[in-house]
């Protein structure tokens, strides 16, 4: 992918003079790498999510060996144990694996034990093979990181890729390199032909030599020895492990488009909701809606005088019934103090 880059870019602020490079956008995002497997004694390649069989160049059938680079082996016998028993040419993940061969390793969905040592699809005799043979239901390999000697960049195919060796051919592919290393050839040193046993039914690898590497080609393969893919291969499960979930983000455009969206929140700002807050002037008028609403709340509307006759008039109300007579009692009162006030006759 091309980066886009304006001509006359110009310089880098000085600024940033002497600043460690970072690789910080690029952390995290792998690419897939290819895997070489076989099925019966059919060797094949498989790519983004491509299944290739591997046939002679004269056409005359599949492929009996293949010619590779061995760049670098796990350090440990991995574990891969499948519930229902392992489908050749499947690409299923394992129910239950290990990477190092000692406990299952975290992304294991049906862990079958807390140690590898323990475990009883690990122990002998936990499975039966069709020949009615003795086995272990959990099987043992060693993962490879490898590229094919004709053309090391295998740009094709991803760069370095994936070969698992089975547990038939473990000890063939450690005297292998005992071997080689006892003549002075480290494994990675040199081309390496590994072809399928004639003299068995089931697919075991036999290895052999094919020459040593030149300059050219030691200087692509210490750079993949060095560089993250190789390790990446070895991590087992890393082909198998879940895709990450889909991110759920908002759209760009939306982010962007928030703040415009933001001005009609001037709109709120006519929140002279505090105007209405006078509102609470007429507060005091539920005051006189409540049980006490007919006290001097209400009666400096009108005039005093007849505020105070009518509101008198009920008070005197009850009054009424204790006195005797066609007059209240306030009546009577009020005849006495005008007969007080006028002069005697």
């Amino acid at each position: 992918m091309n980066a886009l880059v304006p001509q006359n870019f110009g310089a880098v602020s000085t600024r940033f003079a002497g600043a460690v490079a970072e690789d910080d956008l690029s952390a995290g995002v792998q690419a897939g790498f290819g895997i070489i497997g076989y099925k019966g004694k059919v060797w094949s390649t498989r790519y983004r999510g491509t299944d290739t069989n591997l046939m002679r160049a004269d056409g005359d059938g599949p492929m009996n060996s293949i010619e590779v680079v061995i760049l670098k082996a796990s350090g440990h016998v991995s574990k891969i144990w499948y519930e229902n028993g392992y489908v050749e040419g499947s690409n299923a993940a394992p129910d239950c694996y290990s990477t190092n061969g000692v406990t299952p390793d975290v992304g294991s969905q049906k862990k079958q034990g807390t140690t590898c040592a323990t475990c009883p699809m690990n122990a002998w005799g936990s499975r039966i093979t069709p020949q009615g043979k003795q086995g272990k239901a959990c099987s043992d390999s060693k993962r490879l990181a490898i590229v094919p000697l004709p053309d090391i960049p295998n740009e094709g195919l991803g760069g370095p890729m994936l070969l698992r060796v089975p547990a038939a051919s473990l000890r063939d592919l450690a005297a292998f390199g005992e071997k080689m290393q006892g003549l002075g050839y480290p494994y990675y040193a040199i081309g390496t032909r590994i072809a399928f046993d004639p003299a068995e039914a089931y697919p075991k690898f036999v290895f052999s030599a094919i020459r040593p590497l030149t300059d050219a080609e030691a200087d692509l393969v210490v750079a993949y020895r060095d560089g993250p893919a190789v390790p990446r291969i070895l991590a087992e499960g890393s082909e198998i492990a879940p895709s990450p979930a889909p991110q759920q983000q908002q759209a760009l455009t939306a982010a962007f488009e928030q703040p415009p969206a933001a001005a009609p929140a001037p709109a709120p700002a006519p929140t002279p909701a505090p105007a209405p807050a006078p509102a609470p002037a007429p507060a005091p008028a539920p005051a006189a809606t409540g049980g006490f609403g007919g006290n001097a709340v209400v009666q400096p509307a009108p005039a005093p005088a007849t505020a105070t006759a009518t509101a008198a008039t009920p008070v005197a109300t009850p009054a009424a019934t204790s006195t005797t007579g066609t007059g209240s009692q306030f009546e009577a009162d009020l005849d006495a103090s005008l007969e007080a006030l006028l002069p005697a006759a």
